[in-house]
C-alpha cells in the first residue's frame, strides 16, 4: 500500500464508493493471490503481471465463476501479449494495463499494449526535449495536469523544480498517442548512447520480442575494453528453440 497503485486500489478508490477491500496476510505470492480470489470470489482484482503469468500452468477448480465475472487490472509493469493471451485463453476474458490512473483502458474497449486513454479530469501533453508540443503520431515526454497532482517533494527543492513545471507534472515517461490511446515507449532517462546516437533499449527489445523463437528479452548497456558503450541482449528462448541456430537468425533479423 505504500505504492500509489496499491494505495489507490486498496484505500482511496474503495473508500470513495463504500466498497470492501480484502487485504491478504503474508507475502503476495502468485499462487496465494489466485487462491484468495477463488476463496473469496473477489470481483475487482488489481495485480501486476506475475499472477497472470503464473496462472498459465495453474490447475483451477472447476468453478472459475469469480475469475470470469471479475475485472482484472494489471499495472506497474508491461503486460506482454503472450501473458495477455494465455490469461484470456485460461479464463475467457482479458485484463487491462493501467497507469495509475490518469490513463485507463475500458472493459469494453481496450487496446493490447496501450496504457489507456485519458481519464476525465486530467489533461495530457506530449512534448519534445525542448518542451514543444509533438506532432500527431510523434513520440514525446508525457506531462500530466489534474487535481490529484502533488504540489512538491517534501524537502527536495531540486527534485520539485525538475518534476513540477507550474501545474504540470513531468512523468519521465515517453509515449505516443494513437486514436486517443497512449502507448508507453520507455523512460526519458533510459537512453544509451551507442556510436554517437541515442538509443532507447525498449525499441530494441520490442524488435527482438517479435522474433518467433524469443519468449522475452532485456537490453543492457555494455562497456567494452576500450570504454566504448554497446548493447547486450539477455534473451530467454521459447521451449524447443535451439540456441546456436536461433542466435544467428536473431542477429540477422536485428542488424
Amino acid at each position: 500500500m505504500y505504492f500509489a497503485y496499491g494505495f489507490g486500489n486498496s484505500f482511496t478508490f474503495p473508500f470513495s464508493i463504500g466498497a470492501t477491500t480484502l487485504l491478504m496476510v503474508g507475502q503476495p505470492l502468485a499462487e496465494a493471490v489466485l487462491d484468495t480470489v477463488e476463496t473469496f470470489k473477489t470481483n475487482r482484482n488489481f495485480w501486476v503481471a506475475d499472477p497472470l503469468h503464473c496462472s498459465s500452468s495453474r490447475k483451477f477448480s472447476q468453478d472459475k465463476g469469480s475469475l470470469v465475472a471479475a475485472a482484472i487490472v494489471s499495472a506497474a509493469e508491461i503486460l506482454s501479449e503472450d501473458v495477455y493471451n494465455a490469461w484470456k485463453h485460461l479464463t475467457g476474458h482479458g485484463s487491462t494495463e493501467l497507469s495509475h490512473i490518469y490513463l485507463s483502458n475500458q472493459l469494453d474497449d481496450h487496446r493490447i499494449g496501450a496504457a489507456g486513454a485519458r481519464v476525465p479530469g486530467y489533461e495530457i501533453r506530449l512534448v519534445t526535449p525542448d518542451g514543444e508540443p509533438v506532432e500527431p503520431g510523434e513520440e514525446g515526454a508525457m506531462l500530466i495536469r489534474g487535481h490529484s497532482s502533488a504540489p512538491c517533494y517534501w524537502n527536495r527543492a531540486e527534485k520539485t523544480s525538475e518534476t513540477m513545471r507550474g501545474d504540470w507534472m513531468a512523468t519521465g515517461d515517453r509515449f505516443v498517442e494513437r486514436d486517443g490511446y497512449y502507448y508507453f515507449l520507455g523512460r526519458t532517462d533510459d537512453l544509451i548512447k551507442v556510436s554517437g546516437q541515442w538509443v532507447w533499449p525498449m525499441e530494441v527489445e520490442r524488435c527482438l520480442n517479435e522474433h518467433p523463437d524469443v519468449h522475452e528479452c532485456a537490453i543492457l548497456a555494455h562497456e567494452l575494453e576500450d570504454r566504448r558503450i554497446t548493447l547486450r541482449a539477455v534473451v530467454k528462448l521459447r521451449d524447443g528453440a535451439e540456441h546456436g541456430d536461433v542466435q544467428t537468425r536473431i542477429l540477422c533479423a536485428t542488424t
